[in-house]
């Protein structure tokens, strides 16, 4: 059997950055990204039944970050490159954006392509 490792920060790209980020920019580096995502792992690998603040605070605070089509791209492909992770449960990870209470326009993919992601 095959084991498969679910990358989080793809899952992360394609349920966040599909957001209307309606909030003024303010530019995260790629490590700032990762380190405001990193909160949300322990939920999504069900070490807790619900997801943390500082989850749910640092996915808003990429959403404000990436108002633009552009700036959502940078930041889907630094959340999604070279981080896997194994266990991550794909309904919770499905469930995100409702848990965290997070606006976001009717839109799922699976697809990790960033730029198929956010058009």
């Amino acid at each position: 059997m095959k084991t498969v490792f679910v990358s989080f920060f793809i899952v992360l790209a394609v349920s966040l950055l599909t957001i209307d980020g309606t909030e003024s920019s303010k530019t995260l580096t790629c490590e700032q990204e990762k380190a405001l995502a990193r909160p949300c792992l322990d939920y999504l690998t069900k070490k807790t039944n619900a997801p943390s603040t500082s989850c749910c605070d640092g996915l808003k605070e990429i959403i404000s970050s990436t108002p633009t089509k552009k700036e959502k791209e940078d930041a889907c492909k630094c959340l999604t490159s070279d981080a896997q992770v194994p266990n991550i449960d794909k309904d919770r990870a499905s469930n995100l954006r409702k848990e965290c209470k997070i606006k976001l326009y009717n839109f799922m993919s699976d697809d990790s392509d960033c730029e198929k992601i956010i058009s």
